[in-house]
């Protein structure tokens, strides 16, 4: 009888190990994929966000902008 309720603590404490192993999901939804487009001069992806807008597309920098549409 004792080796009985030796073996059920041993088995929760396995349940327990796992169950506290297993990974939580993500609660923050902030950190969403962001869109990529490609400089138009050099052809670099950057993230939508960042990309410096001319009349012609996006590009990867302010300089790259200047030396394809001046």
């Amino acid at each position: 009888m004792k080796y009985l309720i030796l073996l059920l603590i041993v088995l929760v404490g396995i349940w327990w190990i796992r169950q506290q192993r297993k990974p939580k999901p993500p609660s923050d939804k902030s950190k969403d994929p962001l869109e990529m487009v490609a400089c138009v001069h050099c052809g670099t992806h950057v993230p939508e966000n960042d990309a410096t807008k001319g009349t012609k597309g996006a590009y990867c920098s302010q300089a790259h902008r200047e030396a394809h549409e001046g």
